[in-house]
């Protein structure tokens, strides 16, 4: 599909799929375009679109402002990490990506960020914090977390005894894996260890600053590639769509505390009876939208001091 760029308003969700003169539109994900221009080759432009999925289902609706929260928050953990790790980012200005046409620089710009091309590692680096979601069920059904024995009796939203890897194969489905497995996936112990360390580094560093701010980081996936051989991280970082982030005052053991991300809108699909989480969505009321809208800019107000907005 095609969005003539005259169509967009500064009110409305952005979908995404524009037609860039000169470009060639390759990849469309969930949430992300990816653009290539010939003149190029070793550089892509990721678009951040207000487009919404639940259940690995796209819905009709967007989230206005979303794309822009998302790139946001990725690029402000990016600068808290850079003497960590580079990143495959390269630039978020529109103004300093070439032959991108200038028409387009303001209805992109904090949805759009340039970056090279890296060879992804096809790991996807769960750290958890807590046990909530899959770690929870996992728990829940077994008294273990992937392979780590946990000690018994915790209960949902528990904080676990320290931080464990969880990691999950990088695939249309993915999988849960032993770090052992992880390592044979990275191929390479150098790599598989620094990974290790650096992502606890970062989840560390930044649960200690989201705590100071009254949030509590339960978890977070990470995604690495390589450049040249070296070690990049790729994709967003520390996102809420990749992330849980609770309200440090609402968080009590047993129960489901509220998170900072589209978790109202899959409380609203799970409450419909007619709809079995396969396309075609049903429709998102207006309400749902708007206040799922305000969750993801008070996660960023809150994180990064400031507003893409």
């Amino acid at each position: 599909m095609s969005t003539s760029p005259t169509s967009i308003t500064p009110d409305a969700g952005f979908a995404g799929c524009l037609s860039i003169p000169g470009w060639d539109h390759f990849y469309t994900g969930k949430v992300r375009d990816l653009y290539q221009h010939p003149s190029h080759p070793d550089h892509m432009l990721m678009i951040a679109t207000d487009r919404l999925s639940a259940f690995d289902v796209v819905m009709k609706e967007t989230v206005p402002d979303r794309g822009r929260v998302l790139t946001h928050i990725t690029e402000y953990w990016l600068e808290q990490v850079s003497d960590l790790i580079p990143a495959a980012r390269v630039t978020i200005d529109p103004a300093e990506i070439p032959n991108l046409p200038e028409d387009l620089h303001d209805i992109l710009r904090g949805r759009i960020t340039w970056t090279r091309r890296a060879e992804r590692v096809n790991v996807e680096v769960v750290l958890r914090a807590f046990l909530a979601g899959s770690g929870w069920r996992e728990y829940e059904a077994t008294g273990r977390l992937w392979d780590h024995a946990l000690p018994a009796g915790l209960q949902k939203s528990s904080q676990l005894p320290e931080v464990l890897h969880t990691p999950t194969t990088k695939a249309e489905k993915d999988e849960p894996i032993t770090w052992e497995q992880a390592v044979e996936l990275i191929g390479c112990d150098t790599d598989a260890n620094l990974i290790h360390d650096v992502a606890l580094r970062i989840f560390n560093g930044a649960a200690k600053t989201a705590a100071e701010k009254g949030v509590l980081l339960a978890d977070t996936k990470f995604e690495f590639g390589r450049i040249d051989g070296q070690l990049v991280l790729i994709d967003e970082v520390m996102t809420p769509d990749s992330s849980r982030y609770w309200p440090a005052n609402q968080v009590v053991e047993g129960n489901e505390p509220p998170s900072f991300d589209k978790e109202i809108v899959r409380a609203y699909l799970r409450s419909l009876e007619d709809w079995d989480r396969t396309p075609p969505p049903p429709t998102i009321p207006a309400d749902i939208i708007t206040q799922t809208r305000d969750r993801y800019l008070e996660i960023c107000q809150i994180l990064t001091g400031g507003s893409p907005v």
